[in-house]
């Protein structure tokens, strides 16, 4: 059994290296297993070759727990739910002409959405992400004009800060959980002074804040 699971193995990785596979599809499966430990290589193929297919769009991942799929795929961008309460973002971004980077970001739900960002070269070494972007904090999302008593207020009610990140197009979307953290009169009071989104611009592999 395992030597017709080597086999297949094979059989894709020639139709891999004809040209079947580009682009992040083609980093994709080539990861290391960092990022996508529960999905072996056969099956990382398999989600590839299904998408787009409505009959056949989610296997389960290799640990048999939970469902895996491809929700976006581009020649330069893919979005792979790896389960039901984590998402992985990779957008190809190019410094030159032979200088690709790969932008990823992962984002669990707990059940507020946080996310990590994080680059790698094509090679799957992990990058100095300070080279590409100043990472937004919770004080991106507080206007300036917040009162002083009010702004701490705020920060002591907080229990924990959380921060989705998303590409919209060539663009990086940074939204904070306090925005939905507050109800009732808290929400009428902070939210005046709340910024919802903070979007970055992409310029080949850097990332400055609107």
């Amino acid at each position: 059994m395992r030597r017709i699971g080597v086999l297949i193995t094979v059989i894709m990785a020639l139709a891999f290296n004809a040209g079947a596979y580009d682009g992040v599809s083609k980093l994709f499966v080539e990861e290391n297993g960092d990022l996508f430990n529960s999905i072996t290589v056969p099956t990382r193929y398999e989600l590839i070759n299904n998408f787009g297919r409505a009959d056949k769009t989610e296997l389960y991942n290799d640990l048999r727990t939970e469902e895996t799929r491809i929700l976006a795929l581009t020649d330069e961008y893919m979005k792979i739910a790896t389960s039901s309460a984590q998402t992985v973002e990779l957008k190809l971004l190019h410094k030159s002409k032979r200088d690709t980077v790969i932008a990823v970001i992962e984002t669990v739900a707990v059940p507020y959405k946080d996310s990590r960002l994080t680059f790698y070269d094509t090679k799957w070494n992990k990058l100095d992400a300070s080279k590409f972007i100043k990472m937004p904090t919770f004080d991106d999302f507080i206007l300036p004009s917040m009162p002083k008593d009010l702004r701490n207020n705020l920060v002591n009610s907080m229990m924990m800060t959380m921060i989705e990140l998303r590409f919209e197009g060539e663009t990086l979307v940074a939204q904070c959980n306090a925005n939905d953290f507050f109800m009732g009169d808290d929400l009428k009071t902070f939210q005046p002074y709340l910024v919802k989104k903070v979007v970055y611009t992409i310029n080949k592999s850097s990332f400055k804040k609107k």
